[in-house]
């Protein structure tokens, strides 16, 4: 019995020894001895544990001696090898015959990225990681030739401008975004870590598959899937501190009183501070830039994921939560995000099916971020430096200097309150089923849901005889927005020996449908934001309410062609029509066609000896596509209510309602053509990459109100009738290497872009967009043969130094042109030489778009470190800077205004200075306000280490990398405002600066871990 245990024992041990894991390194290269990063290594018999090599190809698994690992890696053979009990495996692999291409997404569809015809730029996913952005538009900027991406503001949560190849239209020049196939009104929803893909269809060939919605460019957004034979669990968090890159320079207590004391004097009025020694005690007083500031605005991120899957199914789940503070207004101006995600796809036979699923809940406080009136930065600009920021009793200072708008900026957003949340949903679920070999029908449908509530709180308050609330108000609105999407597609895909045939058609039905509903009430019966509801009002006098609704709808029909043989001579032909709700019955329909082609020449027979050259492609396309986004029944006349008419002998006023407009039934769709021409080119082994593009964009039939005589008394219709033309040329360029343990990846990106506004067919040719303040009206202007939206206003030839150039300074007749004149005034360009300076003498002062704009993206990895800098620069473009309140002559000024004219020969750029300004040298439009916005700044630059697999796995992670990034670190600019990137607020309201919320300079330390 005793040996029966021992030898039972002695079977258990063995067995105990036999199932004892032991630890497998290695080095995995190619054939040509270049050690590979990146290599994925897999358990055969458990795919759930794996490796993947580090920057010198080294890996480090625990396995079972019996076991064997499965090496694969792009564009190489997978290589399976068996353990048999080894603890050192190298691992050489060889290229594949056929090797692995990159996809490419187009609408609809993915492309083999050399057969692809059209201009179309993408952005991978580890760009987006690398950039680490809290929204996707910022992953845009730089790294895409001719997409251009200007922060609205810096405050959190603020949108971007995005502009495609310039702009095109007085109206909505936005791009269509799509993702994971439904349209979307917007992309700040999305959680970038869940991003996969973006690609940019830049030119008509390749947009006009979206028809009435890609006039405007089109971004097409892929999120995020598992994979197979692979589960991974990641977790990424990073932390951060913000401030300001800058404070603008403006006049102490001291330099205010003696400027103001001068405005005065040469108005030969009093002056506000006579006496000298109490000016000379001012000091500085208060900086009130420092006031409203926020130190070390926290920012911080988390984001969890878990994927995998197997040859049937495969998942992806993601939860992350956002979290930024503002650099201005502590506690008023932040942004909190949450968001989650589930993708799936299920293979079952010829059957697959798969969901894409987000939910988002974001909150937004925020102030107005660039606004000359309610702008809190307006105010700490303009609000003079001698009142203090609270009195000896603990009142808030108000000050007996700076009127209207301009208070107290530390009080006044003291009583600020108000926050936006929105909850949204967007997804779709879709199937697929291939019919028979090459032949299938996919059917998807789509869904984007959204409620968004937003409260405001005024407490009762006073700082000056406008800025102030004598009874508290309470108000809310409440939007529901609901899209949903149905769409068919019929894919055919063939190959007859060298010929490769594809063909696609589809249809889509689109339906949107907007509600609100608000309202107010006064005096609340409690004193803070928690409880501001509007029952909680008692003034029952004060209730107001408010409500709405708007729909739209399309319905599309939509084919596609491709042909190429052997890969060598492509051809794409694409046509949509489109039906959409927003044009009258005339024109209900568009249509939009688009043809592109390629030839591989690299594949000719006269090529194949030239060595350096890998890949050459030239393209060529053609298209047209629509901007439907043009507003609701435009096309027909509305009735208002509202209006009072008498009646009658006794002449009874009438309360009723009547048409607001004229109807025009033949009102189309904004039209946009396109050709482009490219190349794409790699040499020296795929190590270099270049991509040239030129392309001519025409817009037409843009929207403007027909001139129609007064008597008819009623507003006149909006009709088509103008045309602009964007022309540039475009430039991609990267290397990527890999040097013994330098890896080193380079790109550079260059778009320029010319914009011209070719007819517009209203009765003066123009259309007038913004002003700024009290009396300077349409600064931005659009007007045949000059850019869309450039500054308009008068030119200056210097300063008057004295009497006798006043005098001599006259038209061809001989009329003096500035008689009233005195020395120190602005010298204004009479233009018409009419004598006289009027609004007949204002020309083009500047552009607010750049010329050329650029990106450089410098990545290097040495070791088990990485190292990557993105820079971004836009060149040519203007600043309006109406930072100023210039009607309000108590206002504080630019430390500039030191450099003031002040006597024959002291400056002949700055004026003198009056307080009632006869010359109208600060009043007018003018150059005096046009700054060079050019810059180049270092928006990203980060540092990271990535533990060596053989420490990281004996805790059982697969990955651990810590790093440090700094945001927009450093700016060369000659912009003297807060921030030289400022964004549209309409079409024809651009680069207007009123105290842009400037963007911050961010610190930020974070790590990833994968398991």
């Amino acid at each position: 019995m005793k040996k029966i245990f021992g030898v039972i024992s002695l079977i258990l041990w063995c067995g105990s020894l036999l199932a004892q894991e032991i630890n497998v390194s290695g080095t995995v290269t190619s054939s040509d001895g270049t050690t590979l990063p990146g290599v994925t290594i897999v358990v055969k018999e458990n795919p759930t544990k794996g490796a993947i090599t580090d920057a010198n190809g080294k890996y480090t698994i625990s396995v079972l001696p019996n076991q064997t690992l499965e090496f694969s890696f792009v564009g190489m053979q997978t290589q399976t090898v068996p353990v048999g009990g080894r603890t050192q495996i190298d691992v050489v692999l060889q290229e594949s015959t056929q090797m692995i291409e990159e996809l490419i997404v187009v609408g609809y569809g993915v492309q083999k990225k050399s057969l692809v015809s059209s201009s179309v730029s993408k952005v991978s996913s580890e760009d987006i990681e690398k950039a680490a952005p809290t929204r996707v538009e910022q992953v845009l900027q730089g790294r895409t030739a001719g997409v251009q991406v200007i922060a609205n503001s810096g405050q959190p949560g603020e949108g971007f401008t995005v502009r495609i190849r310039g702009v095109g239209t007085n109206g909505t020049s936005d791009p269509l975004y799509i993702v994971d196939g439904m349209p979307v009104g917007g992309i700040d929803y999305l959680n970038p870590n869940d991003i996969q893909s973006i690609e940019i269809l830049k030119d008509a060939s390749a947009s006009a598959i979206y028809g009435a919605r890609g006039a405007n460019g089109v971004v097409l957004i892929t999120t995020k899937q598992g994979q197979k034979g692979k589960f991974s669990v990641n977790y990424d968090y990073s932390m951060g501190y913000q401030n300001a890159w800058r404070k603008v320079s403006l006049l102490n207590a001291k330099e205010y009183a003696i400027i103001m004391n001068e405005s005065y004097a040469n108005d030969n009025k009093a002056i506000p501070f006579p006496n000298m020694a109490a000016i000379d005690s001012l000091g500085t007083g208060t900086d009130w830039q420092d006031e409203i500031f926020y130190k070390n605005a926290p920012t911080y991120n988390h984001q969890f994921s878990v994927s995998g899957g197997n040859e049937n199914s495969t998942f992806l789940s993601s939860l992350s939560y956002t979290y930024q503070d503002g650099i201005v207004a502590k506690g008023k101006s932040n942004y909190e995000r949450y968001t989650y995600r589930l993708n799936s796809t299920h293979k079952i036979g010829k059957f697959s099916m798969g969901n894409n699923l987000a939910y988002t809940n974001k909150v937004t406080r925020g102030i107005d971020p660039n606004a000359e009136f309610g702008g809190p930065l307006a105010k700490a600009v303009n609000m003079d430096p001698i009142t203090p920021v609270k009195n000896p009793d603990g009142t808030w200072g108000i000050s007996n200097y700076a009127t209207q708008e301009v208070v107290n900026p530390v009080a006044y957003l003291s009583f600020l309150n108000s926050n936006y949340t929105e909850n949204k949903l967007v997804g779709n679920v879709w199937g697929e089923l291939e019919i028979i070999k090459g032949l299938k029908a996919k059917t998807n449908f789509s869904i984007d849901y959204a409620n968004g509530s937003s409260r405001t709180f005024v407490p009762v308050y006073f700082l000056s005889d406008i800025v102030k609330a004598t009874t508290s108000e309470a108000s809310g609105t409440v939007n529901k927005w609901f899209t949903w999407q149905s769409e068919n597609t019929l894919t055919y895909n063939n190959t007859i020996g060298q010929h490769n045939f594809a063909a696609m058609v589809g249809m889509t039905a689109n339906k949107y449908y907007h509600e609100y509903i608000g309202g107010k009430k006064n005096d609340l019966i409690f004193n803070d934001f928690e409880h501001a509801w509007i029952n909680n009002g008692t003034d029952e006098d004060s209730y107001r309410s408010w409500g709405g609704a708007d729909e739209h709808a399309l319905l599309s029909y939509f084919g596609r062609v491709n042909y190429d043989f052997d890969g060598k001579y492509v051809f794409e032909g694409v046509l949509r029509a489109d039906g959409s709700s927003n044009f009258g019955s005339n024109n209900r329909f568009g249509y939009f066609p688009a043809f592109s082609a390629g030839w591989v020449m690299s594949k000719e027979e006269f090529l194949q000896g030239f060595t350096p050259l890998s890949f050459l492609k030239l393209r060529f396309g053609w298209g047209r596509n629509g901007n439907e986004a043009i507003g609701a029944f435009k096309y027909t006349s509305l009735i208002g209510s509202g209006s009072k008419y008498t009646f009658g002998t006794d002449e009874v006023i009438t309360l009723g309602s009547n048409p607001v407009g004229i109807s025009n039934p033949d009102l189309k769709w904004e039209t946009s053509e396109q050709t482009n021409v490219g190349v794409d080119a790699r040499f020296l082994s795929d190590k270099l990459t270049f991509t040239l593009d030129l392309y001519n964009k025409k817009t037409k039939d843009l929207l403007v109100v027909a001139p129609i005589p007064g008597y008819i008394g009623n507003a006149a219709p909006t009709v088509n009738g103008g045309s602009v033309s964007n022309k540039g040329i475009e430039f991609e360029l990267g290397y990527k290497t890999l040097i013994n343990d330098l890896g080193i990846n380079a790109n550079l990106s260059g778009a320029y872009n010319k914009n011209e506004v070719l007819s517009i067919n209203n009765s003066e040719g123009k259309i007038y967009g913004a002003g700024l303040a009290v009396g300077m009206y349409n600064i931005c202007v659009m007007e045949t043969g000059y850019p869309i939206a450039y500054f308009w206003g008068y030119k200056t030839a210097g300063v008057f130094q004295n009497e006798q150039q006043i005098q001599n300074y006259k038209s061809s007749d001989g009329t003096v042109i500035q008689p009233n004149a005195k020395p120190g005034d602005l010298i204004w360009v009479d233009k018409n030489d009419d004598g006289t300076i009027d609004d007949k003498d204002r020309t083009m002062i500047g552009n607010p778009y750049p010329d050329f704009t650029l990106g450089i993206n410098l990545g290097l990895t040495y070791k088990d470190f990485d190292f990557n800098m993105f820079w971004y620069g836009a060149f040519g473009q203007e600043i309006f800077k109406g930072t100023r309140r210039y009607d309000l002559p108590m206002s504080n000024w630019d430390a500039s205004v030191l450099e003031r004219w002040t006597g024959e020969g002291t400056s002949n750029s700055h004026p003198r200075l009056t307080i009632d300004d006869p010359n109208q040298n600060y009043f007018r439009v003018s150059d005096f306000y046009i700054e060079d916005g050019s810059f180049l700044r270092l928006k990203n630059i980060t540092l990271g280490y990535t533990l060596p697999q053989k420490f990281s796995q004996k805790v059982k992670i697969s990955k651990l990398r810590i790093y440090a990034t700094a945001v927009n670190l450093l700016t060369f600019t000659k912009y003297s405002g807060f921030d030289p990137e400022i964004g549209a607020k309409w079409a024809l309201d651009v680069g207007i600066d009123r105290n842009i919320y400037p963007q911050p300079r961010t610190f930020m330390f974070g790590v990833n871990l994968s398991f």
